[in-house]
């Protein structure tokens, strides 16, 4: 548990030690404890929830000085080349035997500072995926960094002006983002998988880990395919349980709840886990179609634990709903307020298996037409219908061989632009109309197709934000199919493995025979009547109080650019169809999220009055 921060002279020159303290102050939510060490050039330290304890250290030699928010999985490995006794141990004695590729040798979750005296220079680096946050600015010969971006900002020790970029970027859907860009625009991200390596006046970015190099292994056959992936999961999940009370996410889907399967076979007191699911822990009124809830009572039976469901009436809701530093799911936070409650200290995921061990045939088509494998497709023909086969080669092929399409025009027109003024359009024409979301589909390489979500960043831009607040309430979440090790396994299977049966998923539903329950693990399909209709009852509820508040729809003269008379048109209009509501709901949470972001850290920001007041002055003139 914990968050790191710190300040650097990258220069060697002396640093304010009352800055230090007040980034530390800032990095922290309340009921936090803090350890700071102050020297010559730098400064920095660790906070962490008091409930927990810490799992951030510091480790100084003569040549490096090393702070990390650290989890090893394999450290066993390591001290077949060294001893150590902390992560941060680790971490210095890694970098000095083998220099800059040292953070490819670990398999953990982790954001570290590493400070090297001699060469003069100060590395940042994250583990392959993303779980651990770690976010930084240079201001003049000054590196200041911390776990996430709002604790930097909050400091109002950098610049804290709106990134016009990122904010376009994010507000479309479609549009291509850039995963190094935070909401500031002198704020970034280290990007997951690389060494940021800060010198004075040069920052260079270099890639460790490269999971598209590892080679296919033609030897193995599916039972030894299915055989080593069973190990491998078990063996993620194993190596991340601790001591206390453990949570999982449950649903009726086999990701989440493949791991909360195996966490429940090796636990041991079941006493010790809780499951939680986003299903509504009562349904009102009669819904066609599958609730979640039915599957997760027949598991939760199976395996002898008890879950917690949602309440989609907590009046919470609309607080969570626009709460400015929280991604796109909110529904999560009300799950870590239960988690808290039952004093949970980890909670397990299955975020990520969609995309690798969980993949199911989204982009087989385009691997079966783009390689010619004729026989596969009339098979796939056969397997699927006609019908449902034109439909994936629109949706799949057609994108990657149309590179200009009108309807996406359509999209911008209808979507973005009205609400924003005029001149901000032109200013940003290309990221308005251009910068469209690179196809992930491709030419039939299906693992090139797994890269391409990979390197979308979608899934650390979640796990950025969980693991914010997952501090605040006392808790470390736990995403073993995002596993270093079990990754690349993953990348050595044959790819015909993931196709052949056309039959989704089919790897993982094979490894978890005998773990998961049937009716789980042979499920097809995502549909989820009940939990949406519940999601889109509170989604109903909230816009309808936000009707009745037109004054949130006034903004500052920082946020200028906006037309906020279209945000609440969106608010009071009613939606042609459901899509269109669901778009307005996000354009809606976008407006006022970024409303709550000025107020919280723009207009009180003293870089940022000083330049608004000197662009007011001149327009005056």
């Amino acid at each position: 548990m914990g968050f790191i921060f710190g300040i650097v002279n990258l220069k060697g020159g002396a640093i304010n030690p009352e800055n230090v303290r007040k980034l530390g102050k800032a990095v922290q939510w309340n009921d936090f404890e803090s350890k700071i060490e102050i020297n010559s050039s730098y400064g920095w330290g660790y906070c962490w929830n008091k409930k927990r304890t810490p799992k951030a250290g510091i480790y100084t030699s003569e040549r490096v000085a090393v702070l990390c928010d650290a989890r090893i999985y394999n450290s066993e490995e390591f001290k077949q080349s060294f001893e150590f006794e902390q992560p941060e141990e680790a971490f210095a004695k890694a970098y000095l035997t083998w220099g800059a590729g040292f953070a490819d040798k670990f398999n953990g979750d982790f954001a570290a500072v590493i400070i090297d005296f001699q060469q003069q220079k100060v590395l940042l680096v994250r583990d392959h995926i993303g779980v651990r946050p770690l976010t930084y600015s240079v201001k003049e010969d000054l590196l200041i960094f911390a776990s996430h971006e709002f604790g930097i900002a909050k400091s109002n020790l950098a610049n804290n002006t709106l990134s016009e970029e990122a904010l376009v970027r994010n507000f479309n859907l479609h549009k291509r983002k850039k995963y190094k860009l935070t909401v500031f625009e002198h704020i970034k991200k280290i990007i997951p998988g690389y060494v940021t390596n800060i010198t004075t006046g040069k920052i260079v970015n270099t890639k460790y880990w490269w999971p598209e190099k590892i080679r296919t292994n033609r030897g193995l056959t599916f039972e030894m395919a299915v055989s080593c992936l069973r190990k491998s999961l078990m063996k993620s999940v194993q190596v991340r349980m601790e001591q206390g009370t453990i949570g999982a996410h449950v649903s009726g889907g086999i990701d989440s709840s493949g791991v909360a399967a195996i966490l429940a076979d090796n636990i041991d007191n079941k006493a010790r886990m809780k499951g939680y699911s986003w299903s509504p822990e009562s349904k009102d009124g009669d819904i066609d179609g599958l609730n979640e809830k039915e599957l997760v009572d027949e598991f939760a039976e199976q395996k002898g634990i008890e879950v917690a469901y949602l309440s989609y009436k907590d009046s919470a809701n609309i607080d969570d709903f626009i709460l400015p530093e929280f991604e796109q799911m909110p529904i999560e936070i009300h799950t870590m307020r239960q988690a808290c409650n039952d004093d949970i200290s980890t909670l397990f995921s299955g975020w990520g298996g969609d995309e690798f061990v969980s993949l199911s045939l989204r982009g087989s088509i385009n691997h079966i037409v783009f390689r010619l494998k004729l026989l596969t497709l009339f098979r796939w023909i056969k397997r699927w219908g006609l019908k449902a086969t034109i439909g994936r080669v629109r949706g799949e092929i057609l994108p990657s061989i149309v590179p200009f399409r009108l309807s996406e025009m359509a999209v911008y027109k209808q979507n973005g632009c009205k609400f924003f003024q005029s001149h901000f359009v032109i200013k940003h024409w290309r990221a308005f109309f251009f910068h469209t979301e690179k196809n992930i589909y491709g030419f039939g390489d299906r693992k090139g197709f797994m890269f391409r979500l990979l390197y979308r960043y979608h899934l650390p831009q979640r796990m950025d934000s969980w693991a914010l607040f997952g501090e605040r309430y006392g808790i470390e979440y736990k995403f073993p199919l995002l596993d270093k090790d079990l990754l690349e396994f993953w990348m050595t299977i044959p790819i015909k493995y993931t196709i052949e049966q056309m039959y989704p998923r089919l790897l993982y539903r094979e490894a978890l025979r005998g773990i998961l329950v049937d009716s789980v693990r042979l499920r097809q399909g995502k549909e989820e009547a009940v939990f949406y209709k519940n999601c889109v009852d509170r989604d109903i509820r909230i816009k309808k109080m936000l009707e009745k508040s037109p004054n949130l729809y006034t903004t500052s003269s920082f946020l200028s650019f906006f037309n906020a008379n279209e945000f609440y048109k969106c608010t009071v209009k009613e939606p042609e169809d459901m899509k269109a509501f669901i778009v307005g709901m996000y354009d809606i949470r976008f407006f006022l999220r970024y409303k709550g972001l000025v107020e919280k850290y723009v207009a009180t920001n003293p870089y940022c009055m000083k330049k608004h007041k000197q662009n007011s002055d001149s327009e005056n003139l």
